[in-house]
């Protein structure tokens, strides 16, 4: 896995210009194929090397850990050298990537760029920038309608509390603190549950100095770290040492070498849901070799009990819906950690995580066992629990909370064996987010998860398909004339019907023999329906059932002559 800074991205997009003298529709079609082509091969690519977005707020966390043989020191300078070589113009140290709805995080991710600095003594100059930009902005921190970091109003208190410690003095009315500090207190109140001590683990830096450390270690993995965060590790070291999260941050830092993400380690979900978006958008036949790849080692890390799987509901959820649907032999015993009273006293129950609990939903579908009781109470209790999220939910003007509920409702719209892939596909492509931005306790975005190149490649594939069908259809349509179908008054005209259910059904282009030979046998099967309904006398009906029952079908031009329209009906049979 490897980091970017989305604020110095290039364009994904490539752009081919055409010679003037050319033939302009060769010269589109020749743009088109190398669009495809290269598209293609960044995502191949894209499958071998996660990029995940450098995180500023996580990066200044770091960076305040002090060293354990001298506190007047910085464990991890290079991490401070990161800070003041990337601040903003504007003053602020962003998150992922710009938006109008993400002030809140920038407020979060630049009080702790400074809190860094003041920490250490570098950068008067960074400082006085960054707390300007917090000063103009400030009003967004209270701001409903902004996307909120989770654990905002605890952990922005208390960086304003160690702001206080530090002798910073920060540009804000003293009434605004205290409201600040009011809704904080509003959340530490809240009720009493496994789910809340996990949440205060997690937001651990926003309490600081109060926090039980003890009750902290409870939480941290076989990695080190505490939730694979590398801010609530940082804040746990610099209150605790403990050899366990200084060996993570130290094998973060020789990872990334200067800076750090929102969350290490992040491999098997972003590849999974990579896996999941070809799939879903109807582009996977391009990368067989790479979606096996990526099962098998899914498989393998399934297998080893990784913790990077079992201790996280979605990754879970997404690897045993993939593995299962591909048919490798996964035991939904390894959901049974998810049940409804396991899950609402987890951090993720806490925080009510919809996306977690869409998964779930969709892996509970996967019962291919007798006795799977286990997932019929997951789809349950998560399809009960979704549907309630749903229906509390007001309409939101905010495309970020409209995507998460747009999900939650095709998911329970559309269950996995009521579904046609071509639709499914249309739909995916329609909702599909290229700015798909994630939020924890930062924001954080991956090119594997929201890319244009997922988009344009099937968008370009699904029109070829479309126009493969349209070629088809009008196939048929000259086969129905040809057969003179279509003369038939009795019988119902459902050829585009007949065709849509085979397009729908058998969507690879090369099946089309197989669409051809479904539309055409669901066309005559709806003749014969008619016929026996109200086209022909009781004499007909007699004449045609035993011409099947005697086989002329099959006998083609070795069927003895008939006479009126017993023998044209025989012909038609014949021919098609």
């Amino acid at each position: 896995m490897s980091l970017f800074h989305p604020h110095s991205c290039s364009n994904p997009f490539i752009s081919v210009s055409t010679d003037s003298g050319a033939n302009p529709t060769a010269d589109t079609n020749s743009s088109n194929d190398l669009c495809f082509k290269d598209s293609k091969q960044r995502i191949k690519k894209m499958f071998n090397q996660i990029e995940l977005s450098v995180s500023s707020y996580d990066t200044a966390w770091v960076a305040m850990v002090p060293s354990p043989t001298s506190h007047c020191n910085p464990c991890f300078p290079a991490c401070l050298n990161w800070l003041l070589d990337n601040q903003l113009p504007n003053g602020s140290w962003g998150p992922c990537r710009p938006h109008p709805l993400l002030i809140k995080d920038t407020l979060s991710s630049t009080l702790a760029c400074v809190l860094a600095l003041r920490r250490w003594g570098v950068g008067e100059e960074h400082m006085t920038k960054g707390l300007r930009f917090i000063e103009s902005h400030f009003c967004s921190a209270s701001d409903e309608s902004q996307l909120t970091p989770i654990g905002f109003d605890i952990i922005f208190s208390g960086m304003v509390e160690y702001a206080r410690d530090l002798n910073l003095n920060l540009p804000l009315r003293s009434t605004d603190i205290d409201v600040l500090f009011h809704k904080r207190d509003l959340q530490l109140r809240r009720e009493n549950s496994k789910g809340r001590e996990a949440y205060l683990a997690y937001v651990s830096e926003g309490i600081g100095k109060h926090q039980d450390w003890e009750m902290v270690m409870k939480y941290q993995r076989k990695n080190g770290s505490l939730f694979n965060s590398p801010s609530a590790t940082a804040a746990t070291l610099s209150h605790l040492p403990n050899s366990g999260c200084l060996h993570y941050l130290t094998a973060l830092l020789d990872k990334f070498e200067n800076a750090v993400p929102t969350l290490h380690p992040f491999h098997v979900f972003p590849r999974l849901c990579m896996l999941e978006t070809v799939e879903s958008l109807g582009i996977g036949q391009h990368f067989r070799e790479e979606i096996t790849s990526v099962l098998d080692e899914t498989y393998r890390c399934w297998l080893q009990g990784e913790e990077e799987i079992f201790l996280d509901l979605p990754t879970c959820a997404l690897a045993f819906r993939t593995l299962r649907v591909n048919g490798y032999d996964v035991s939904s015993e390894a959901l049974a950690g998810f049940a409804e009273e396991h899950f609402f006293n987890s951090l993720g129950g806490y925080l009510k995580d919809l996306d977690a609990v869409v998964e779930l939903f969709r892996a509970s579908q996967m019962i291919i066992h007798p006795n799977e009781q286990l997932l019929e109470k997951h789809i349950s209790w998560t399809s009960h629990f979704l549907k309630q999220e749903l229906s509390n939910t007001s309409k939101c003007a905010y495309k970020h909370k409209q995507n998460i509920m747009q999900k939650v409702n095709d998911a329970l719209e559309f269950p996995h064996y009521a579904s046609l892939e071509r639709l499914v596909y249309r739909r995916n492509i329609v909702n599909y987010d290229v700015d798909d931005i994630r939020m924890l306790k930062s924001s954080y975005s991956s090119l594997s998860i929201g890319n244009k190149d997922f988009l344009r490649l099937a968008v370009e594939d699904f029109n070829a398909c479309q126009s493969i069908y349209r070629e088809e259809l009008k196939q048929l349509e000259r086969w129905v004339q040809e057969k003179r179908l279509d003369k038939l008054k009795f019988a119902r005209q459902k050829l585009a019907y007949c065709y849509f259910s085979a397009a729908a059904t058998l969507c690879p282009p090369e099946l089309s023999d197989a669409r051809l030979t479904w539309a055409k046998n669901g066309v005559l099967t709806t003749v014969v329906d008619d016929f026996f309904d109200v086209g022909g006398s009781e004499d007909e009906l007699l004449n045609l059932i035993q011409l099947v029952e005697n086989g002329w079908i099959c006998l083609g031009p070795c069927c003895r002559k008939l006479s009126g329209r017993r023998r044209r009906q025989s012909q038609l049979w014949m021919n098609t």
